[in-house]
């Protein structure tokens, strides 16, 4: 039998816009978009917010209301809502372009509150948007259109009838995914793995609306990440990705991915993931078969830590990649991939330096560089120029994430031998060391004249004024780490196996990837029908 085969395209359904947070435009944030995403849908927001500002229980008055006030979400006027939905429309329509850049209108709709929030995507333009207070309103609404729509549930992993589904209400012709995993945290299951805490007006997490959950109760539903975030960052690392499998890059093509649940989700990195159960693609659902014969290929972008596959809500086989793989050895022609991180320096509360320039190169004595990655967590970035053995890039890191987990990186996939030397050079600072030295350790740019000069800029204090040197100036200084180079047998791989046991009811089988970095992957499951 041959196998079908698809692209793998990335993109963002869930990038809100439109809400009370200052933004640049729509039309900014789809160019900017254009330049790393293949499609996109801007969550128009349809709520606005009004505020009620705290009280100073002694004297009555109402503190300041930049600093204590109480957010209060209501619906935006029609006569709002109607003026900019044709902005939206204006802008997808401009930058959909096939072969290149698919975008979908599409808005976030929250009805009253008590039966989960769903995006709504159109196909095309040409329809309105419509907040009716119940879920099934809204699905008996979608249904009745001339345009093709979908509802994606997102952060389901909350307390249900409050900003989270009861599943019992899912329409899945209408819904085919559901979000799972958002800079909201994971929705796939009640273990905290990780959990619903970035939100914690909304958190904490509960079982009940839980992706896992949708599967028990029997609901087909895709899987996929995408941002959900305010940061003006479509697609922003670590906060959600999606992957559509699709035989081209066109609104029809992507669409008929979509409604076959042909999509997975990666909460950054964008890990290559292929699943087939017979030879069917991911979201397929199966006729019985007594023998189902599972095969998952895996091209991430950090070495592999385990990949799970799990059948119905149980972990069926893990896969522990470490101690599986040697690195290439001398005169050994390999693909290898390398991350640099570029951040960290004074906080805000420390010296106020809001942005940071990074101008940096990578640069091979032999091979070449294939391709390259964005880690990115802020819009103030630019599409690197690749040659064939020299790669260089310009990057801002912003001063509000210095003290995040992850800061804004870069990562270049390269193919040469283990001996090969490799130049990197970021801001006059420079790192020469053979991949070899590269795989062994991860390595540290920091930047000692600079921070002396914002010191002195900032408090006046000469450096040889201060009382210690040590650690003091590295504390304060930009940084840029260079992760350890991981060779291709470390990122990839690939797993067949059977199972010829008893089918008792339909049953689902789904994968997890994990990468020694944390970055996961979740790929939406395979039926078969008893």
């Amino acid at each position: 039998m041959t196998e079908k085969k698809y692209n793998i395209y990335w993109g963002d359904t869930h990038h809100n816009t439109y809400t009370f947070v200052e933004a640049p435009s729509f039309d900014y944030i789809v160019n900017f978009a254009s330049g790393y995403l293949d499609f996109y849908t801007g969550a128009y927001y349809t709520p606005t917010h009004d505020w009620a500002q705290s009280i100073n229980p002694f004297t009555k008055e109402k503190y300041p209301h930049v600093k204590y006030s109480l957010a209060l979400e209501i619906e935006k006027t029609q006569e709002q809502i109607e003026t900019e939905w044709k902005e939206v429309e204006e802008v997808t329509s401009k930058y959909n372009k096939a072969g290149e850049f698919v975008v979908f209108p599409g808005y976030e709709w929250q009805g009253s509150g008590s039966w989960g929030d769903l995006n709504v995507v159109y196909k095309s333009e040409g329809e309105k948007v419509y907040v009716p207070g119940t879920v099934k309103e809204l699905y008996d609404k979608l249904k009745e259109l001339k345009t093709d729509a979908i509802a994606i549930p997102h952060h389901t992993g909350y307390y249900p009838g409050i900003r989270a589904p009861y599943w019992k209400l899912c329409d899945e012709n209408v819904s085919p995914f559901s979000e799972i995993f958002s800079v909201h945290g994971c929705s796939e299951t009640d273990e905290e793995h990780p959990g619903l805490r970035m939100n914690s007006h909304m958190g904490p997490g509960t079982g009940g609306g839980t992706y896992q959950s949708a599967l028990n109760e029997g609901l087909r539903l895709g899987a996929i990440c995408s941002t959900d975030n305010w940061t003006n960052m479509p697609g922003r690392w670590g906060h959600g990705l999606m992957a559509c499998l699709s035989e081209t890059l066109t609104r029809e093509s992507v669409w008929d991915a979509f409604k076959a649940r042909r999509v997975y989700g990666v909460t950054g990195d964008r890990i290559k993931l292929d699943f087939r159960c017979n030879g069917e693609i991911m979201g397929s659902i199966l006729e019985y078969a007594s023998d189902r014969e599972l095969k998952i290929d895996v091209s991430g972008c950090d070495a592999l830590d385990r990949i799970e596959i799990l059948k119905n809500d149980k972990v069926f086989r893990t896969y522990s990649h470490q101690g599986t793989w040697l690195k290439p050895e001398k005169g050994e022609l390999s693909k290898f991939k390398i991350r640099l991180e570029m951040g960290w320096g004074p906080k805000s509360t420390d010296m106020p330096e809001p942005i940071h320039e990074w101008n940096g190169s990578v640069k091979l004595s032999e091979g070449e560089i294939l391709k390259w990655e964005p880690s990115w967590i802020n819009n103030r970035q630019s599409i690197p120029h690749i040659g064939k053995n020299k790669a260089e890039f310009n990057m801002a890191s912003e001063q509000r994430y210095t003290a995040e987990h992850y800061q804004g990186g870069i990562l270049f996939e390269f193919e040469s031998v283990p001996e090969a030397v490799v130049e990197i050079e970021v801001n006059g600072e420079k790192l020469v060391k053979t991949v070899k030295e590269l795989m062994d350790s991860s390595n540290i740019l920091w930047y000692k004249e600079e921070v002396l000069n914002i010191i002195k800029k900032h408090t006046g204090i000469k450096p040889e004024e201060l009382p210690r040197e040590d650690p003091l100036i590295y504390h304060y200084s930009y940084k840029v780490k260079v992760h350890k180079v991981i060779p291709e047998a470390g990122y990839s791989a690939i797993i067949a196996l059977s199972d010829i046991s008893d089918l008792e009811k339909e049953t689902y089988y789904r994968v997890r990837v994990e990468q020694r970095n944390g970055q996961k992957a979740w790929s939406s499951p395979i039926w078969v029908k008893k």
